[in-house]
């Protein structure tokens, strides 16, 4: 009997059921065939699926590309196998799910937390940052990007990646530099702290789609990156300021290593991770650490989600992940 919940596929079973489609990249084979490499999914779980081109009932690779459309429901069935230790099915038969016949929102994954609460812990954040141009530039910017932000996914594919990811995100880095900061005092400049984490992704608003169904990356995204895009927000900022009244030289000064703090939140240029500068302040190396914190144990934690007990399992960007026998010691 074929499994109809995506939640429930696992290697070696058969599917028939309803997938929201997340990407779809026209790819060949060796000998020039043409086939689909399609991302289903629901919720939490992703599949990677193939639509070979005997499957294709005859329609062109445009035609098929209108109905593995980004952000649509369709009712699949296939095959299941394992690849390179992650389920990936093989899709035999295909159609548009009809009108009324499904609940997107039960395809959709979401945020824990409600967007109302969350909005007002960030804001109670913002109003703890004792620095007044950072104060300023972080509760103007919040205030005039809330409506995306707090909805916005984080990521399209790695960590935080479903809606209202990027608030979440935010918030959780907020709430591990609060216990950083009461942990060591006058070390750490919690203004500093609170105004970077604040920011630090505010440009994925920009660098990818609004469309927390099937997120992509905008041509200004991949012109840019959403640091150098928070940073252009940021100096626009300090450029009305500037305009509206006399900036001294420490302002300027505490706005650009602001910048700086956001310009290296992805570690130093010698990792790859996308950081455009060093970091050359503490600020600047906790708020990296912060992040890749969250963004580990969101990657891992969803992983697990669908390991059994005792199973070790290969994450892409992280290698083995193993998860631990739930037993009571």
């Amino acid at each position: 009997m074929a499994v109809t919940c995506l939640l429930e596929i696992t290697p070696g079973s058969s599917f028939e059921g309803f997938c929201l489609v997340k990407e779809v990249k026209q790819e060949k084979t060796k000998k020039g065939d043409p086939y689909l490499n399609i991302t289903v999914a629901k919720k939490h779980k992703m599949v990677a699926c193939k639509l070979w081109n005997n499957g294709f009932g005859g329609r062109s690779v445009d035609e098929l590309l209108t109905i593995f459309a980004n952000g649509v429901i369709l009712h699949l069935t296939g095959d299941a196998t394992e690849y390179n230790g992650q389920v990936q099915m093989t899709i035999s038969h295909f159609r548009l799910a009809e009108k009324d016949e499904v609940d997107i929102r039960e395809f959709i994954e979401a945020a824990p937390e409600t967007v109302e609460s969350m909005e007002a812990e960030i804001r109670s954040y913002i109003d703890e940052i004792n620095i007044p141009i950072l104060h300023q530039i972080t509760s103007e910017l919040f205030e005039e990007n809330k409506k995306y932000f707090m909805e916005h996914v984080a990521a399209v594919k790695m960590h935080h990646n479903f809606k209202s990811g990027l608030a979440y995100h935010t918030l959780s880095l907020l709430r591990i530099s609060k216990n950083i900061c009461d942990q060591y005092g006058p070390l750490v400049n919690r203004s500093k702290m609170y105004a970077a984490l604040t920011l630090h992704d505010m440009g994925k608003i920009v660098e990818m789609s609004r469309d927390y169904t099937a997120p992509e990356y905008t041509i200004f995204g991949q012109f840019l990156g959403h640091i150098q895009i928070v940073n252009q927000m940021i100096d626009r900022r300090l450029v009305a300021i500037r305009n509206d009244r006399a900036v001294s030289k420490d302002e300027v000064t505490v706005v650009y290593e602001l910048m700086n703090i956001i310009s290296s939140h992805h570690g130093p240029l010698s990792n790859g991770w996308g950081s455009t500068a060093e970091p050359i302040t503490l600020e600047a190396h906790l708020c990296h650490l912060i992040d890749n914190i969250d963004a580990k144990i969101n990657m891992i934690s969803k992983a697990m989600v669908d390991m059994q007990d005792g199973e070790v399992q290969k994450l892409w960007g992280l290698g083995k992940i193993y998860k631990p026998k739930d037993v009571e010691w």
